[in-house]
């Protein structure tokens, strides 16, 4: 089984792999971004990204990052998983396997990228760079007041197996949480960024309760 990898954190240099929930999601590590200093008068960063004008305090979440998910909504996404929390390369982990066959036909991620201080600044100055080597990087509306962003050094959003979808939110200037999906075997009913945009907005209500 070819393992989705989630290209969370920085793009820059030496690419790390973390992957989904299958084993390790995937990571990009690099040059941190410019630190945030100033806000023009859109309400954004030097680097371009959305400043985040309510931080989040999710410190009891990277304490136990398998609380972002409960297992009713777990069961509502269409897997049957346990969370299996970890210290990734870019941060505290958990990830959700669906064990209901072989291979598993779902996989949910959740990394706290907190090997880097840029939060989504560090993708949003190196947006070019990703669409070159092949990869997407789209702004997509706030999740629950929170802005957030597809991307990916790697766009298999629409393969035929293993389709995935990587979601980055920003919770503060310096903290991005990376949702990663992948879908052994997609079809019109189950788009790995459809499914991702899910999970992320019951991520960001678990996250306000806990903040």
């Amino acid at each position: 089984m070819r393992h989705h990898t989630l290209k969370i954190g920085v793009v820059a240099g030496a690419l790390v792999a973390i992957t989904a929930a299958c084993s390790t999601p995937p990571s990009v590590g690099g040059t941190a971004a410019p630190q945030t200093t100033g806000v023009n008068t859109e309400g954004k960063l030097p680097s371009g990204a959305p400043h985040v004008a309510k931080p989040l305090d999710v410190s009891r979440a990277q304490a136990s990052p398998c609380i972002t998910l409960t297992s009713a909504q777990i069961s509502a996404l269409g897997i049957i998983a346990t969370g299996k929390s970890s210290q990734s390369a870019v941060g505290p982990a958990c990830d959700w396997a669906d064990t209901s066959a072989t291979p598993s036909p779902m996989s949910i991620g959740i990394r706290f990228v907190t090997n880097s201080t840029g939060g989504l600044s560090s993708l949003y100055v190196q947006a070019e760079s990703l669409k070159k080597v092949g990869g997407y990087f789209e702004p997509i509306d706030p999740i629950q007041g929170y802005p957030a962003l597809l991307y990916s050094q790697y766009d298999d959003r629409k393969a035929q197996t293993n389709a995935g979808c990587n979601l980055g939110i920003g919770v503060s200037d310096t903290l991005q949480v990376a949702v990663g999906i992948t879908v052994t075997a997609p079809s019109q009913q189950s788009d790995p960024c459809t499914i991702d945009k899910k999970a992320a907005d019951m991520v960001m209500t678990n996250l306000k309760a806990g903040s």
